[in-house]
Order: C-alpha cells, then structure tokens, then sequence
C-alpha cells in the first residue's frame, strides 16, 4: 500500500482500503498483540498507550501550561502523555495551596502564528498527535475560537485529537496564550500564493515553505498521490501518445497553473466541453486527466447546484475541474454556471451583520464530458447558448475518432479493453505529475508570458471573429502547457504532440461552430426552421394563379418562384418572429451579411410592393443552401 497525502501534513500514513470492523473475539486479550484486520495492521503499541520502560521524572515551573510528548513521572507517579497544566490549588484557611496537574488534552503544540498576505484571517499552525502515535499539522484559523470553541474542538477530535471534557475551557485558554516566535503566510485557497514562488496545496506547499493551506477543515483533501511519477509516464501518458483527445485531456490538465503564470489572468479560466455517444471513451479522457492532481474520484459530476460547484471551483483554484455527464446539469442553470466558472467569481452574498461578504475567486480549467453541446442541452428549456458562453465553454467533437475517442490502441484490439487499460492505470498512479509540473515551472526561467504570446499568433490559433480569438487563445494556452510537460519530461511525448492536438481540436471546434458570429448562426437558422413549419400556413402567393387560394391565418408574408429559386417576402412582424428572439436590426445585419435581401428600395433592406391594392413594405429573403 502507498503513501497518501492528507489536508494535514501526515507523517508515516498507510492507505487503507476495505477495513473490516473488529469483532468482539479478534484480540486474544494480550494488549501487545498486533491485531490483523483486512486489509491493514494496527499496532496498539504508541506512545499514548504503551509507557517506556524507564521515564524520566519531569521539571516543572508552575504555574504554566506543557506538554508532555511522552510518559513521564511526576512526584514519583507515573503520567501519560498529553498537554497539561500545571498549577496550584487554591488554599483553604491557613493550608499551603497544593500542586495540581490537570490533563488537558493528547500531546499538541503550536509551532506558528498565521494570517494571510492582507493581515488579516489569522490563526496558529497546530502539531498534534493522534491515538496511533501519528503527528499531524492544521493551520487552525482562530476565528473558529470564537463563543464556545465547538466548530475548533470538532474539527481537533475528528483527526484524533482527544481531550478532557471538564478542562476544555483550559484547551481553549492554553491556545489563546500562545505566541510562537515563528511567522507564516495563511493561504485561504489553493494555488498560488501571494508571489508565484510557492503553490500551495491542502497537504504541501511546492517551493516557497513558509506559507500553509489554511482552512476550517483539516481533514479534505483531494489531491492525494499514489505510486511513482515513472510509472504514470510509461502506463499513462505514453499510451496517450497518437491520441489527440487524450494528449489534449492531459494538456488541459497542466494548464490551470499558466492561467496566472503565463497568461496573468488573475481570475477566470476556460473549458473544454468533450461531446459525442455514450461509452466511448469520454469518461476515460477526464479520468486521464485527473489522474494528474488526485485519484479517479478526483472527477466531479455535473450533478450539482451553482453554489456547490462555486465551492469545487474555489477549492481546485488554479489547476483542473473535471465534469462529468452534462446533461445531469439543470439546462435552466447551466448558462449562468458557465458564465461562473469562466469568469472566476462566485455569487455576492450577503454577510449577517447586512454588510457585503467577500464573494470566492478562482482561476481554473474545466475539461467536461457529455453526449450532447452546451447549445442543445439549454435548448431543452428553451434557452439559448449566448456567444459569451460558447467562448467559455468550447463544444469539441470527442468521439469521432478511429475508436470512439481513441485513435491508437497500443497493441490492444479494441477501444474498450485500452479504456479499461486507461482506466486500471490511472487508479494506481496519480497525483504526482501535477505537483512536479508546478514545481519544474517555478524553477523556469523563460518568459512565459511571451512564450504564451508566440503560440497565440501561431497561425493554427488565428480566429476570424472575437469568440474564435479568444477560444485560440485558449487552445494556445493548452498546447504551451502540454509542451512545457513534454519539455519537463513529465509526459514522455515527442515533441509537438500537445501543440498539433491543440490545434487540430480547434480546427475541430471551429467545424463544428460554424461560420459567422453566434447570435448570426442562431437567426440564420431560426428563419430557415420558422419557413420549414409555416411556409405552407402563413405564406401566400404574392401574385396567386389559382383564384380559389387557401386562407392565411397569422400571416407571416408571401413567397414568389423566380428563376434564381424562392423569394420569401416576410412582413415586419413575421421577420422578428422568426429571428429567434432578436432585436429586428440584429436581425437585418444578419440577413443582409448572409446575402439573402434581393429586393430593396435604394439603401433600405425593405421593399415596398403592392399588396391587394394596399403598398406594403417587405423583405425579400432568397435564402442560401446552408453548407453541409
């Protein structure tokens, strides 16, 4: 079994997997046993159970609070360990006061006084010890001392901690006396730190040491490690050698620290959404991914309210979010997520006191799966996908490759078994090729910024209109952090490997998109679906040959067959219920950029004809063959 990293600093920890309960009868009743369980070895024998043979009788200056990490004798009696306060009674009548020694708690100590870069949110760096003799560290804020301590002492005795029930006042007391000579920076989030020196993460801080992850909660962690770097190389990266979904899944997954790094995006971050059939290797591409930061639980569904994932995005500051399974999402909420997500910004609340609360900010990249595009699943509640949206959050055919979303099987005979190869290693070896990217990149030199600038201007990355400059920009940001972990020799890959699959995949988002802005596209296409469904019922013949022509209810206009094809001659009206919810210039500029007025009245778009007598002004749309 191999060792995992905790939201504590943990020192010998086991992984245990399939723990079965003692039953009454497993012990023989010797107390130095070691007691077998599935799946792990417990040791009874610690420090806070098991005496040494010889302790040694303590010095004591009362009054004063100690701790004592080991047993020890005091007055000739033997003690456990724990933190204690040693006083004095208090006299009666003309009685001299009594020495009293009260256990306070399991042994704990404060190594650090803490508070961020503002000076503000401090805390103490707390180094206990829990019943199996382990020592752990919790950079405590202090905030949580506030009425009775309950939320702090909860948190101390879910990670081991024990103390007295009658002095926790004394627990309480000993902390707010305390003032360690030594003084380090409290991050509040994941990520970079104050100076992109140091990375901090739950469980370690990448370069710079004297800043510590800070939270109410000691024990989360979702970036644990497992096995060696070596191997993730040779059983995971390499195999996605050949296949351009995956080499661009694990580019993704390097990306979140360049946000700030490369691009200085201080808030914010992009994503990439995988979309195609079911049980093609989607799943297996985010899995990928993830398994450069944490295990496969790493993954998180789509199954979630805008404040939860508000949270997630918050805690994975400045490295990757996976989703999976849009359509799991609300499609009524959906939009604003994406909108969340990209931008970095959680919701404003409001604080108790009625003032304004610090809203969460992040920098992250999203990797999501699903079977259908953002645009099609806010169709089914009738939203409609907005640029801003399609930029933040980019539609990528996934699994149109040779095997679904594999190209290359290296050696395997079909898409599933590589997958389920995938899929094996990565829950054997994660975790590590992230920390060790952030800790090569602080120790680059290079101009990344500039480096980020090239690749953009790179002509694979050229966009024709805003939301395709701004989605190159984000596969360049994808290809430089793939080949950064090529040039680190994280990855295994040749050369050039993120950078064609970043470009080929944008190539393959831009396919997909279309020509012509969002908002063009979506008109475009409303007028041709809206004569599809009414051409016959509220259409006429502008100049019928047939006397006997059938009634007109909510007339949208007239058409007339010409030599060049149909002209659809649409009233006003018509015409901007037919713009899918446009304004009606919107929906000219769209009409007349697409060619489709044939009939005008000098430097209008309108035409006037005469209608039954009346002179009517009109549009005359032909409209173009859509290209296949």
């Amino acid at each position: 079994m191999s060792e995992t990293s905790t939201a504590l600093q943990i020192s010998e920890v086991t992984e245990v997997t399939g723990v079965t309960p003692l039953s009454p009868n497993t012990s023989s009743g010797n107390p130095n046993e070691k007691l077998e369980v599935t799946g792990v070895t417990i040791n009874p024998e610690s420090p806070l159970t098991t005496p040494p043979k010889a302790p040694e009788e303590a010095k004591i200056n009362r009054p004063c609070f100690a701790t004592h990490d080991d047993w020890f004798k005091l007055n000739g009696e033997l003690q456990k360990p724990g933190l204690y306060w040693h006083g004095w009674s208090k006299a009666h009548g003309d009685s001299e006061p009594e020495p009293l020694d009260t256990w306070v708690s399991t042994p704990i100590h404060s190594i650090a006084l803490t508070q961020d870069e503002h000076g503000s949110n401090h805390g103490l760096l707390l180094r206990f010890c829990d019943p199996s003799g382990k020592w752990k560290e919790w950079a405590a804020p202090l905030h949580l001392l506030k009425g009775s301590g309950e939320e702090l002492r909860g948190e101390l005795l879910s990670n081991g901690l024990r103390y007295n029930l009658q002095a926790q006042r004394l627990l309480l007391q000993w902390m707010m006396s305390q003032y360690p000579n030594r003084w380090i920076i409290a991050a509040t989030t994941t990520g970079w730190g104050p100076d992109t020196d140091a990375f901090v993460l739950p469980g370690a801080t990448i370069g710079q040491t004297e800043i510590r992850f800070q939270s109410e909660h000691a024990a989360h962690d979702a970036y644990v490690q497992r096995g060696t770097l070596e191997s993730w190389r040779n059983n995971v990266s390499k195999r996605c050698e050949g296949n351009p979904v995956l080499v661009l899944a694990i580019s993704v997954a390097f990306a979140g620290p360049l946000i700030l790094k490369a691009r200085q995006q201080h808030t914010g971050g992009a994503g990439i959404h995988l979309m195609g059939d079911s049980s093609k290797g989607k799943t297996t591409a985010l899995q990928i991914a993830a398994s450069i930061w944490g295990a496969p639980d790493f993954v998180c569904s789509w199954r979630a309210t805008g404040n939860g994932l508000e949270a997630t995005a918050s805690a994975r500051n400045d490295t990757l979010l996976p989703l999976d399974e849009i359509s799991e999402s609300n499609p009524k909420e959906i939009g604003s997520i994406v909108y969340a997500l990209a931008n970095g910004h959680g919701k404003q609340r409001a604080a108790r006191t009625g003032g304004a609360r610090l809203s969460a900010r992040w920098r992250i990249m999203a990797l999501s799966s699903g079977e259908r595009s953002l645009s099609a699943h806010m169709n089914e509640s009738g939203q409609k996908v907005k640029a801003g949206q399609e930029a933040r959050l980019l539609d990528l055919p996934g699994t149109n490759r040779v095997h679904g979303a594999f190209d290359k099987l290296h050696g395997l005979e079909s898409g599933s078994q590589f997958s389920n190869a995938l899929k094996e290693a990565t829950s054997k070896d994660y975790g590590l090729a992230g920390p060790e990217f952030v800790a090569r990149l602080i120790q680059d030199e290079s101009d990344l910024p500039g480096l980020y600038a090239e690749t953009c201007n790179l002509p694979g990355f050229t966009g024709s209109d805003g939301v395709e400059s701004r989605a190159g920009s984000t596969f360049a940001l994808i290809a430089m952090a793939g080949e950064k972990a090529t040039e680190y020799q994280i990855t295994g890959w040749a050369e050039g490997e993120a950078l064609t699959a970043a470009m080929d995949a944008f190539n393959e988002w831009r396919s997909f998109r279309g020509q012509g802005s969002t908002e063009h596209r979506q008109i475009l296409s409303g007028i041709r679906d809206f004569i599809a469904r009414h051409g016959d019922s509220r259409f006429s013949e502008r100049n019928p040959t047939n006397e006997i022509a059938p009634p007109v209810r909510d007339r949208a206009g007239y058409w007339e067959d010409t030599q060049d094809g149909r002209v659809y001659y649409f009233n006003a009206p018509g015409l901007k219920e037919a713009g899918n919810g446009h304004d009606m210039p919107r929906i000219l500029e769209a009409v007349e950029s697409a060619g489709w007025i044939v009939e005008r009245d000098g430097n209008k778009r309108s035409k006037r004809k005469k209608i039954s007598g009346q002179v009517v002004a009109l549009y005359a749309l032909r409209l173009e063959d859509p290209e296949p």
